[in-house]
């Protein structure tokens, strides 16, 4: 589950890049992801989408 928040100092967690409307989402476990990330890992297979977190995360296993 994320949660869309307005802050424009902080970063993507998987593009690195920062929101210029400052809108960022935080997941439960604090993973940032931009509105451009956040649409793409909406769209996503589910597998893909746990995966991609986990690596976030720095749990790949």
């Amino acid at each position: 589950m994320y949660e869309q928040l307005n802050d424009r100092n902080t970063q993507c967690d998987l593009c690195g890049m920062k929101d210029p409307e400052g809108i960022i989402y935080r997941s439960d476990n604090f993973i940032y992801l931009c509105s451009k990330c956040m649409e793409k890992i909406k769209t996503a297979p589910d597998s893909l989408s746990e995966t991609l977190e986990r690596t976030l995360m720095g749990n790949v296993l």
